[in-house]
């Protein structure tokens, strides 16, 4: 993924799915890379990642729905 570039993560599967659905439905190619514990869900995190071309358009949508954009490894 060397053209793909962080712009969300999350604890929450779901919230992670729903961050990658808007910015498929605005153009923007999505990927969720799921680094949760098979075993134990809540341990580890969900990635959304983006082009780096489209990186700022991704963060400003993700900014209009209210969220933090990545949380902190």
């Amino acid at each position: 993924m060397q053209d793909w570039k962080k712009v969300f993560s999350s604890t929450q599967l779901a919230t992670a799915s729903m961050v990658m659905g808007m910015l498929n439905e605005n153009g923007i190619a999505a990927k969720l890379l799921n680094k949760q514990d098979s075993s134990f869900v809540f341990l580890g995190k969900v990635e959304v990642y983006v082009q780096v071309t489209q990186y700022d358009f991704a963060l400003q949508i993700i900014n209009d729905l209210n969220l933090t954009s990545i949380e902190p490894d």
